[in-house]
């Protein structure tokens, strides 16, 4: 077999500046199958890649509007990296594993900015909308009364949730993001090198 047509069969989705392999998505695979069992359809499987995706380009996205250069980013960047610090010295973490830490911590710093900067601004929330759910659970025996706090809380959460789905959508199409679903079908625990659980 031609390597260019294998390597090309191992590409899950690409697009501007994208490309994902299985080697990619491995944690996202070994989280999914921990918590849900080993991830059999395409359906599943595509879970485990916009999971991935998800993170991946919201990093991206952060990086390319230069969040991780701004002060801000850059103060409380360095705070968790000193708090970091401290704790693997304290409890004699390794230095490998203290810098997978780290880059973790990176980038979930990384996409609360960017969901600060580009995806809150997205929810709006009418006031007619907090009282057609405070009053949608009237009557309904659920041992307290919702009150325009909890309606408001409510769906603040579900907005962004959805706000934040839509966004992802929205930077799969600005990075012009494929995905290579006869190369996902193919995925498996064995492809990827793990031990069947």
């Amino acid at each position: 077999m031609n390597i260019l047509l294998l390597v090309l069969t191992l590409i899950l989705a690409q697009g501007r500046g994208v490309m994902v392999t299985p080697h990619d998505i491995l944690p996202y695979w070994q989280a999914y199958t921990k918590s849900h069992g080993q991830a059999e359809g395409l359906l599943q499987k595509r879970e485990i890649l916009m999971n991935y995706l998800g993170d991946y380009l919201m990093v991206k996205r952060a990086k390319d509007l230069g969040l991780d250069r701004t002060p801000r980013f850059q103060k409380t960047w360095e705070e968790a990296r000193e708090e970091l610090r401290r704790r693997c010295a304290k409890e004699k973490v390794p230095e490998a594993r203290c810098r997978e830490m780290g880059q973790a911590i990176k980038k979930v710093l990384l996409i609360q900015a960017l969901v600060q900067k580009e995806v809150i601004p997205r929810i709006k929330i009418s006031e007619e909308e907090i009282q057609q759910l405070i009053l949608s659970h009237e009557g309904q025996r659920r041992g307290k009364k919702l009150d325009r706090a909890g309606a408001l809380l409510f769906l603040q959460q579900e907005k962004k949730a959805q706000a934040l789905n839509s966004y992802i959508l929205d930077l799969m199409d600005r990075y012009k993001v494929k995905i290579n679903d006869k190369a996902l079908e193919k995925l498996n625990s064995e492809t990827l090198g793990l031990k069947s659980l």
